[in-house]
This record gives structure tokens, C-alpha cells and sequence, in this order.
């Protein structure tokens, strides 16, 4: 049983937990209770098929959700950042209106001093008529002469004091004016105050908004990974599943094949195959020595490195000699480049030897060969450590020979 068909085999648990696991495990035994006790409508209804076509359907809807979701944050992002230009605008305008009205005051400070001014001598040319009025009239009694230059003077400061006075009432309308402007500013700032304290409530709403929407959108991320892992858990099962009823159905396929060759009747004077299941752990080793490379993963005699092993390699001397593990018929034969004579023996009932390393091989293709027959000799190595490599197959499984071998000629201390 190979790790791809069975992602739980050597502790590979798909989502780092060994929890998952027993999850798994579970969870195929109640789809196999299920099938077995429910009616038929009712195992369809729960089936794994189903179940990940459902989580496939949450997942997408999680995922469109999700999408939707941060297209919003977008729009809520945008929405802020342009409500809080605007404001920062409005602060600028606000401080260029609090400058002109600064400057506003103090034009009208100004033209209060001179009002001021114009009024104090405007009072003093006032007074200065009423007394030249009351002295030049009784000068004239006594010297009536001097009449015109009196009227003259009289006229000159009517005039002065008029154009005083319309001096002051032209500084009057400017400084309503400016008072008018000073005013308009200030409702505009108050207008602007008013319009930054509505962004200001429209932006503390949206970050409320944005807020939830985060919220939410953990909440959906936090689905959807669920979702995922529970989709990967239903995968992972309908394919070991999968992989158990492909090997109940091999299963059953070989033991109907080992009852028919159980029930064929050997031909005359050729041995009777038995099947290996019933001497596992005494088959012969195919040479006495040290083990210098065991099944599955290991490091190569040959080249150092770790790579996965379908057999085990036996170190020994050249020549020395080679049994058969186990009553078989010799089936194929063949060189292989850097491994020397390659000797295939079927044991029957879809067992199956291969000893490879050999030099001389001293029996027949289509021979039968009994437990402990001499089939040849070690060839010399010249990659490194001579012996003889042994794999064990029922069908296209590799199994482990240790398993299935009396270790007693063997060394496994290394």
C-alpha cells in the first residue's frame, strides 16, 4: 500500500494534525455503515459525491461572497479617503477665510482711527465756526466794513466742514461694507464648520461599516477554510475509498484465482505449487550474509544516496552460491547492465521472486525448482560490495522480505 494511494500511511496527514486522520477514519467507517444499513435512497442521499459536490457549492458561494465583500471594503476605502479630503480641504478654506477676516479686522481697526480722527476735527472746525460766528458778528457791528472777508471765511469753513462730513459718511459705508464682508466670512466658515462635523459623522459611519464588513469578511475567509479543509477530508476519503474497493475487488479476484489453481489438479510428475501465504517468515534466503540495504527507503551501496527500495540486497562473496527461496517454476531470465543475471521465479498464486547479481545460473527457463535448490552463483561486483539483490511481488506490489524470510542466515546489524 503506496503512500499516494493512501496520503495517511507513514503519518503524511494532509492537514499537519493526526486528529485528521482519525477524523478520516471515522468518518469512512460511518459512509460504510451507512451504505451497508440505510436503504438505497438513503445511501445515495449520503453519499461522498454528493457531500463534495455540496462543500464544492459552499466553497464557490464562500468565494463569491468573499470577492463581493472586498469589492465593498473598496468602495467603503475610496468613500473615506475622498470624505477625508474633502474635509482637510475644508480645513484649508476655513484658515484662508480666518486670515481674510483677520485682515478684515484690522482694516476696520484702521478706519475706526480714522473715523475717529475725522470726527474730532470735524467737532473742532465745528466749534472753531461757532465762535468765529459769535466774535465776527459783533466785530461788525462796530466796523461793518469788513463784512465780505467775514462771509468769505464763513464760506470757506462751510465748505471744509462739508467735505469733512462727507468724508466721514464715505468711512461709514466702507466700514459697514467691510462689516457686511467680516460677517459673510464668518457664516461661510460656520457653513464649512458644519459641513466638516457631517463628513466627519458620514466617515466614523463608514469605518463602523468597514469595520463590520472585516468582521464578516474573517467570518467568510474563516468558512471557506473550513470548507476547503472539510472538501479536502471528503476527497482524501472517497479516494481511499476508492482505493479499498479496488483492492476488495483485487482481493476477491485473487482468491477466486486461488481456488481455481487450488482446485486444478497438478500435471503428472510436476510439483505442487503452494500458496507463500502459508510459510511466510521460513523461506529460505536466497544467500548467507550481511543485509546491506533493506526494503524501502535506504541508502544505495552503489551510488550513497537514499532513495526507496522495492527489495533488499544481500551482501556475499563471488561464487558463492544461490538457492531458490521457495518451490517455484523459473520464468524469465534475463541481463541487466550493472546488476548481472536477473532470474524471475514464479511461486504461483501471484507470487513472485526476483534475485538479481548473479553469475552462473544452472537452471532452465520453465524448470521447477524446489526450496533450497541451487540456481547459481554471485557475480563480482564492479560498482561496489558484491551479493545478491532479492524483491518479493505479489502481483505489482513490492512486499518486504524480511517479512516473509527466516532470518536466521541473515546479519541486520549493519
Amino acid at each position: 500500500m503506496g503512500a499516494k494511494a493512501y496520503p495517511f500511511a507513514y503519518g503524511l496527514y494532509p492537514f499537519g494534525d493526526r486528529r485528521y486522520g482519525i477524523l478520516l477514519r471515522l468518518f469512512i467507517l460511518a459512509c460504510g455503515a451507512a451504505l451497508l444499513f440505510l436503504s438505497p435512497a438513503r445511501a445515495g442521499s449520503l453519499s461522498l459525491e454528493k457531500k463534495i459536490q455540496e462543500k464544492r457549492l459552499l466553497l464557490e458561494r464562500a468565494t463569491v461572497k468573499e470577492k463581493s465583500i472586498l469589492e465593498e471594503l473598496q468602495d467603503l476605502a475610496r468613500e473615506i479617503s475622498r470624505y477625508s479630503r474633502e474635509i482637510k480641504n475644508l480645513e484649508g478654506q476655513i484658515r484662508e477665510l480666518k486670515k481674510e477676516i483677520e485682515a478684515l479686522s484690522q482694516t476696520i481697526s484702521h478706519l475706526e482711527e480714522k473715523k475717529k480722527r475725522l470726527k474730532a476735527r470735524l467737532s473742532q472746525e465745528m466749534a472753531l465756526l461757532a465762535t468765529l460766528s459769535r466774535t465776527t458778528w459783533m466785530n461788525l457791528l462796530f466796523e461793518p466794513r469788513e463784512i465780505n472777508e467775514f462771509l468769505r471765511r464763513e464760506d470757506y469753513l462751510y465748505l471744509i466742514i462739508q467735505n469733512e462730513s462727507e468724508k466721514l459718511k464715505t468711512l461709514r459705508q466702507t466700514m459697514e461694507d467691510i462689516a457686511f464682508l467680516r460677517a459673510e466670512k464668518e457664516k461661510k466658515i460656520q457653513e464649512y464648520r458644519e459641513r466638516q462635523e457631517d463628513l466627519r459623522k458620514k466617515v466614523a459611519e463608514l469605518r463602523l461599516l468597514k469595520k463590520e464588513k472585516e468582521t464578516l469578511l474573517e467570518e467568510v475567509r474563516r468558512n471557506k477554510r473550513l470548507y476547503r479543509e472539510m472538501l479536502s477530508l471528503l476527497e482524501a476519503a472517497k479516494e481511499e475509498m476508492e482505493t479499498l474497493a479496488r483492492e476488495m475487488a483485487e482481493t476477491r479476484r485473487q482468491l477466486q484465482a486461488l481456488k481455481k489453481e487450488k482446485r486444478r489438479e497438478p500435471k503428472e510428475g510436476l510439483p505442487h505449487l503452494r500458496p507463500l501465504f502459508e510459510v511466510k517468515g521460513l523461506l529460505v534466503a536466497p544467500v548467507k550474509g550481511k543485509l546491506l540495504r533493506f526494503f524501502g527507503l535506504d541508502r544505495d551501496p552503489f551510488t550513497g544516496k537514499y532513495a526507496f527500495s522495492p527489495g533488499i540486497y544481500i551482501g556475499a562473496p563471488p561464487g558463492t552460491p544461490v538457492v531458490a527461496p521457495f518451490l517455484a517454476r523459473a520464468s524469465r531470465l534475463r541481463w541487466v547492465e550493472g546488476q548481472g543475471q536477473v532470474l524471475v521465479l514464479d511461486h504461483g498464486y501471484g507470487f513472485v521472486s526476483m534475485l538479481g547479481g548473479l553469475d552462473q545460473v544452472n537452471v532452465a527457463l520453465g524448470e521447477y525448482v524446489r526450496t533450497g535448490q541451487p540456481l547459481g552463483t554471485v557475480a563480482d561486483s564492479p560498482f561496489g560490495p558484491s551479493g545478491v539483490y532479492y524483491e518479493l511481488r505479489r502481483g505489482n506490489r513490492p512486499l518486504n522480505p524480511l517479512e516473509w524470510l527466516d532470518l536466521k542466515t541473515l546479519r541486520l546489524v549493519r
